[in-house]
């Protein structure tokens, strides 16, 4: 693959950019598990005296970078580059390199002027006798020095680019803690976007319990069938691997509308909303942290709300129920007792005039 030549001035973000995409962690030496720092070999004299890589700064802004993507980045001997990184492939360095070379998934060969540092997050790394690097020296497996090369920075091998060292101390709980803190952000974007609606799942699953229940089970077992169901046919398969895909996402809003509903049975209405997302959460959290438990109600719960958000929805599109009556008549109030109108004719009254008097009369 060609390599992409990229401006100056970002060239220096690219290695963080690269180890973002590769791990979606940055290795730092503060998380990097690895072994002692090998002894760094001490510089030997060259036929060809060659300039120490500190000094290789004047080039550095028109140098290309080399980005490649799935493939080989190499540098030959008498050619530079600003920054080489290589997401699968390889490195071979025989040249100059002004800035880093990093390998996400591949080994790595210097046998020139590298002013900035070398890592291979999963390969080994050979350096020739007569490589020179200015920074350090970092590989996942095996780091091979030949003698006459020389690192000014820290060699390390073995090293562990993850952030395992601090996630380690939470353990089993680091699922709890994710999808707690997942659900408490997504149930307050709900109470956000849709309070009123939030209130008619809460209602939903006080006063229909078993059919919110059976809708959940229901819509959790027959959405996948429906979903691989369609993916046969061409025409259904964009929507059959959607609905695949969403299954997550209406399992975690499931979960946060039952979390809800358990808040609103301990803080009722009218009072306020958010205290009973928090009551519901805080009862969450603590099923959360117990093993085997949270798994059973992250699954049924998820169920269960998704079953009352249904009955809610349905509730909101039908029509009211409203009392028939005969047309042409008013619906009478059935405690006031009926009776008949009588008319009465005062004969002693005088009988007005069919018509204005005009006075002329």
């Amino acid at each position: 693959m060609r390599p992409v030549s990229t401006p100056g001035p970002a060239r220096h973000h690219l290695v963080l950019l690269a180890a973002l995409a590769g791990v979606l962690v940055v290795p730092t030496a503060a998380f990097a598990r690895s072994s002692p720092p090998l002894a760094q070999s001490s510089p030997s004299p060259s036929p060809s005296p060659s300039p120490s890589p500190s000094i290789l700064r004047g080039p550095e802004e028109t140098a290309p970078d080399q980005i490649v993507l799935s493939g080989a980045a190499n540098v030959p001997r008498g050619t530079s580059a600003g920054e080489v990184v290589v997401f699968h492939g390889r490195a071979a360095v025989s040249g100059v390199v002004y800035g880093d070379v990093v390998v996400l998934d591949g080994p790595i060969v210097i046998g020139g002027l590298v002013s900035g540092s070398v890592v291979a997050l999963n390969g080994p790394i050979r350096l020739t006798a007569d490589a020179q690097v200015g920074g350090d020296v970092l590989g996942a497996e095996a780091v091979r020095i030949e003698p006459g090369a020389t690192v000014n920075g820290t060699v390390r091998e073995t090293v562990g680019f993850t952030l395992q060292g601090p996630l380690a101390a939470l353990g089993i709980l680091l699922g709890s803690v994710a999808i707690g803190l997942s659900t408490l952000l997504l149930l307050a974007l709900l109470l956000v976007i849709v309070p009123r609606g939030a209130d008619r799942v809460a209602t939903a699953a006080r006063t229909a319990p078993l059919a919110s229940a059976g809708w959940g089970v229901l819509l959790a077992l027959g959405l996948p069938l429906v979903a691989v169901a369609a993916m046969v046919t061409i025409v259904g398969l964009p929507l059959g691997l959607a609905v695949l895909l969403a299954m997550s996402l209406l399992f975690l809003v499931g979960y946060a509308w039952a979390v809800f509903a358990v808040g609103r049975l301990m803080v009722r209405e009218p009072r306020s909303r958010w205290l009973a997302m928090l009551a519901g959460w805080a009862v969450a959290a603590a099923v959360g942290l117990v093993p085997f438990l949270n798994l059973a109600a992250w699954t049924l719960g998820g169920m269960f709300g998704f079953g009352a958000m249904t009955v809610a929805v349905w509730r909101a599109r039908a029509p009211r129920k409203v009392g028939r009556h005969r047309a042409g008549t008013i619906p009478r109030d059935p405690d006031v007792p009926l009776t008949p109108a009588v008319t009465t004719l005062d004969l002693a009254a005088p009988a007005e005039p069919p018509y204005p008097s005009t006075g002329e009369d």
